[in-house]
């Protein structure tokens, strides 16, 4: 078998042209929702922020339906996309937006109808209940725009181009601000105003996103899925499952620790856990930035069954989020910084804020961590594993707080990171035990195949020519070494050093310093290649396909191209995450 050799330069680009996107996209709509309580809190006061908080499971309830019908979905996109199976893509995105647009509408009217129930149940403290009741009736009108807003976000992120998306959301939050200036400072309409701010972003977002998802280059075309809807449908909420059970437990957690704060410290504690929960959401912007990095990426990686780079992705994506979530630390370290944030006026109370926030950023690094490996294991199909995991960080983390508020001397606010530290060393002693014992051979630390049932070839190639002339000679010992039919051999020995070759003769600039890869997976079906490179935008099948109209003419180039469009009926190009990508998908023989 020939030496893997693989470095991380284009997982890293891939990683840090979706991360940084998707992180400015979550930020937006963070502190688009954060801007909101500010906002409210300057302007009515402490108790409306406490309000807002109490509804918050409700509008997670909304977060984890669109994630169960969403996210399961994308990932499916994704590694569709990657095998170049472009029907079931188009299949998969019509079932989704028939599912959010049925179930979202009658989760709205749902929550609309009994919203005074709801507050009934979310609330302890009568003088909270009429802004609660306010806040929730509003924002259960456009419930189902969250959903809707939240899965066009994924699948065109997914589709290589997430700065599109945060276009979109940049564009919905500076709506958001407008609406909450005119209609709470303005017209004094309070939180019902922060509300109608916030569905102003989801609308914004739709009508952006939804202009690109019509233009030629999107991956996404509606296509009724005909008898398969149902099945479809049922295999989305299945993938996307594990990543709902994490987000129904915030929304449980969140109902629980309201309760245990309020029944402990009284209104003010419920302050001071309110605003450790907006520091909370906020280190999600972080981690959601991630978790959609991986799964849009690492779901490619799947549907290519590139597992090594997989394993580069999931160990830097753990460095990112471990050096943006210490930087958050450091700035709720910062003395009176959050309490002005929140309109804190009393020195005392200001006081009270600082040593709350930095007991509570001890969890922020084990409970980020914690997530993250989940989403790994899910990507790689150990969705058990996944939702214990899940479970375990909700209950333990409600159970020491629930301990730690029964016991003297001892501050409640402790028991949240006594309980998501817990949590990590269990995570991680099982995964120990689980890989020494599995025979096929998982990751210690993310559960990723150390190797698939096929054979599979993965190599960066500097843009040397030299460089490239070795691969290919590698390339050609590789198929031999499989083996694969003569005809197979001869069409991807060609495919490959015609692309390459093309590769490096048209790169410039930096990207020469570095490399590009060449991912080959073969099974006993088929033959899987995929190209990768971080060079200008070139759509080598469009080339070649024009070449055709220009066969005899001076200079005539690109004779290759059209070669390899010619023998090579399914190949794609889609230019995602700042990189070309060339996905070729060959039938072997029998």
């Amino acid at each position: 078998m020939i030496e893997r050799k693989k470095n991380a330069f284009i997982v890293s680009k891939a990683l840090g042209n979706f991360v940084f996107a998707a992180v400015l996209t979550a930020a937006a709509t963070q502190l688009a929702h954060t801007g909101d309580s500010m906002i409210v809190g300057h302007t009515i006061g402490p108790d409306a922020v406490s309000a807002i908080n109490l509804v918050l499971p409700m509008v997670e309830v909304l977060n984890c339906i669109g994630f169960l019908i969403c996210f399961g979905a994308n990932a499916m996109c994704a590694q569709a996309i990657g095998s170049g199976d472009l029907d079931k893509v188009a299949r998969t995105f019509t079932t989704t937006i028939i599912a959010v647009m049925t179930l979202g509408l009658m989760v709205s009217i749902g929550i609309w109808t009994l919203s005074d129930e709801i507050v009934d149940i979310l609330s302890d403290e009568p003088r909270l209940d009429q802004m609660a009741y306010d806040y929730l009736r509003t924002y259960s009108i456009g419930g189902w725009l969250q959903m809707m807003s939240y899965g066009l976000c994924l699948f065109v992120a997914t589709d290589g181009h997430p700065r599109m998306v945060t276009k979109a959301v940049v564009g919905g939050a500076v709506a958001n601000i407008g609406i909450d200036i005119v209609f709470i400072l303005i017209l004094g309409m309070g939180v019902e105003g922060a509300a109608l701010g916030s569905l102003t972003m989801f609308s914004v977002n739709i009508l952006i996103l939804a202009y690109y998802l019509r233009k030629p280059g999107s991956s996404y075309r509606l296509k009724w899925p005909g008898k398969s809807v149902f099945s479809i449908f049922v295999s989305n909420m299945k993938e996307g499952a594990p990543v709902t059970l994490s987000n129904s437990m915030m929304a449980v957690t969140i109902l629980l620790l309201n309760h245990i704060v309020l029944n402990s410290l009284g209104a003010d504690g419920l302050f001071l856990w309110s605003v450790c929960l907006q520091m909370l959401l906020l280190s999600y912007v972080f981690v959601d930035g991630v978790i959609e990095s991986l799964f849009a990426v690492g779901g490619v990686m799947v549907g290519e069954r590139d597992m090594r780079g997989l394993h580069l992705l999931v160990h830097r994506s753990l460095i990112i989020i471990g050096a943006a979530v210490a930087v958050l630390i450091v700035i709720m370290y910062i003395p009176g910084l959050i309490a002005l944030l929140f309109g804190v006026t009393d020195a005392a109370m200001s006081i009270e804020v600082d040593h709350v926030l930095r007991i509570f950023a001890l969890m922020l690094i084990p409970f980020a961590t914690t997530q993250i490996l989940m989403n790994a294991y899910q990507l790689v199909g150990h969705n058990k594993i996944s939702i214990t995991t899940a479970t375990a960080q909700t209950v333990l983390m409600i159970f020491m707080v629930w301990a730690f508020a029964d016991i003297e001397h001892i501050e409640l606010w402790w028991g949240f990171a006594c309980g998501c530290f817990a949590v990590l060393i269990i995570q991680l002693f099982f995964t120990y035990i689980f890989s020494r014992l599995n025979h096929q051979g998982v990751s210690s630390l993310t559960m990723i195949p150390l190797k698939l049932n096929s054979s599979t070839f993965d190599h960066s190639v500097s843009y040397k020519m030299e460089d490239v002339y070795e691969a290919l000679h590698d390339i050609d010992r590789f198929l031999k070494s499989v083996p694969v039919d003569s005809d197979t051999l001869f069409r991807i020995n060609l495919c490959c050093e015609e692309l390459m070759t093309n590769i490096a003769g048209y790169s410039s600039g930096k990207v020469v310093q570095h490399s590009f890869d060449v991912h080959i997976d073969v099974n006993q079906d088929e033959v899987l290649v995929s190209l990768k490179d971080a060079g200008r935008p070139f759509d080598p099948i469009t080339a070649g396909k024009m070449s055709d109209k220009h066969i005899g003419a001076k200079d005539y180039e690109h004779l290759g191209l059209r070669l390899v469009t010619n023998i090579i009926p399914d190949i794609t190009y889609k230019y995602m995450y700042g990189q070309n990508t060339v996905f070729i998908h060959l039938n072997r023989a029998k």
